[in-house]
């Protein structure tokens, strides 16, 4: 009831869009749904404390590799899983002597055995059938010992209606779940697109213009640094829950507003492009909240299932839907893989492009026949030292380097974008070549 109350107040008071609380798992219709389920199975003689004590004694067989008195509780196809409760129950004449079954429920299962319902022949499968070899009367010599006797089992398939009833609504709201996780992932990247362009306008160099290219650089930067829905920190490595996520959101606008960085843009229109970029983040969480209180909403009605019927789907059901976005972080990693890499390509960060040896722009940049990059002054002072081999892979390839290695289009690149770091390098590799 606690957990009840606080799904529907979530959706209530999380500033979730209407049509995203329409497609909510409904715990309340699912939870009613049980108690049909539960009321049925106990109508059939099928009690907690009958199916309690089959599960433990399927269990202990199945470790042990025998096969006696046990149920199976599985989930057939794959467009539509169909859920199918399966009994093998031990018989003599007709009558179901299993002393693990109360007195109903053996009463139905000989009724069902009666009617032959689908599945109760187990006929060719020498483990589970009677067996028995009786010598000839007129051949006694010739004849094999008798075989100890066993039992016959059946296997009885119950019909219920309840638990499909149950299974189609939870799978009909993952489907639903699924397409609306589509729906948002396409909204978000039309939005993206529309922010590299206004990104774009605003960073592009051009004669007797202002740029905020270098504000837009440095945002990026600390973007980068705050990891908001992914960490690659070895300590928490891999996709952030909701709350950490608002907390590296929280950071990051805090470091942008402690730099001071949108009170620096020269251009008008970068204030609202960094609003749609905040605006984005915050939508992003939002919908990462949403899939996890129903991923929690998922659990716990599996968890009720399990503990008023024990028929274990608490580690088959979650099998069936992992591939969905509701059951993983697909749309998450998608959207910020798409905006991390759109405004990268507008706004290069410098350590992308920094010599290997001196962690500075590559000026001038020599592309050896290994395809490593260095700066020409490293790749000079690395000749001079009769340094033979890449640092980088150790392959023979620095004394052949000369004047036709410089990556004339890589240079045009770097002096665009990154117009102060090439003009340093450049003064202080022409200073100090003159001194010398």
């Amino acid at each position: 009831m606690k957990f009840a109350r606080e799904f529907r107040d979530a959706l209530a008071n999380e500033g979730f869009p209407a049509r995203w609380v329409q497609h909510a798992v409904p715990y309340g219709e699912l939870k009613k749904c049980l108690k049909k389920v539960r009321a049925e199975l106990d109508g059939l003689g099928l009690d907690s404390a009958t199916l309690a004590h089959l599960k433990t004694l399927s269990d202990r067989e199945t470790s042990s590799g025998r096969r006696g008195s046990a149920f199976q509780y599985r989930f057939d196809g794959t467009e539509r899983p169909i859920p199918r409760l399966t009994l093998f129950v031990q018989f003599e004449d007709g009558v179901a002597v299993d002393a693990a079954l109360t007195p109903g429920t053996k009463k139905y299962l000989e009724t069902l055995a009666r009617k032959g319902t689908p599945g109760d022949s187990l006929s060719g499968s020498p483990e589970i059938e009677t067996q028995s070899n009786e010598a000839s009367s007129d051949n006694h010599e010739l004849s094999e010992p008798a075989l100890p006797y066993r039992p016959r089992v059946k296997r009885v398939e119950i019909p219920l209606t309840f638990d499909a009833e149950f299974f189609d609504i939870l799978l009909d709201d993952v489907t639903s779940l699924d397409a609306l996780q589509s729906e948002e992932q396409k909204t978000l990247g039309d939005e993206i697109t529309e922010l590299s362009t206004a990104v774009t306008t605003v960073t592009q160099r051009k004669m007797f213009r202002k740029t905020d290219m270098y504000r837009w650089r440095e945002l990026i930067d600390v973007y980068l640094q705050a990891g908001v829905f992914f960490s690659t920190h070895e300590i928490d490595h891999g996709s952030r829950s909701h709350a950490a996520a608002a907390r590296q959101l929280q950071w990051f606008q805090s470091e942008v507003t402690r730099r001071g960085l949108t009170d620096l843009f020269k251009l008008p229109a970068s204030r609202p492009a960094f609003d749609r970029f905040i605006a984005i983040n915050v939508t992003l969480l939002k919908n990462l909240k949403f899939q996890e209180i129903n991923k929690i909403a998922i659990t716990k009605i599996l968890k009720k299932f399990d503990k008023r019927t024990h028929l274990g789907v608490g580690r088959t059901f979650p099998k069936i839907i992992a591939s969905d976005p509701i059951m993983s972080e697909t749309m998450a990693k998608a959207v910020c893989a798409q905006m991390s890499t759109d405004l990268s390509q507008i706004v290069p960060q410098l350590d992308d492009y920094s010599c290997p040896i001196c962690s500075e722009v590559q000026w001038r940049p020599v592309r050896m026949k290994c395809q490593h990059i260095f700066c020409s002054n490293c790749a000079v002072k690395m000749q001079k030292q009769r340094r033979k081999f890449c640092p980088l892979c150790r392959e023979d390839v620095v004394l052949q380097a000369d004047e036709d290695n410089v990556d004339k289009g890589l240079e045009k690149f770097l002096e665009k974008s990154f117009p102060k770091e090439v003009r340093a390098k450049r003064i202080e590799i022409e200073t100090a070549a003159g001194i010398e």
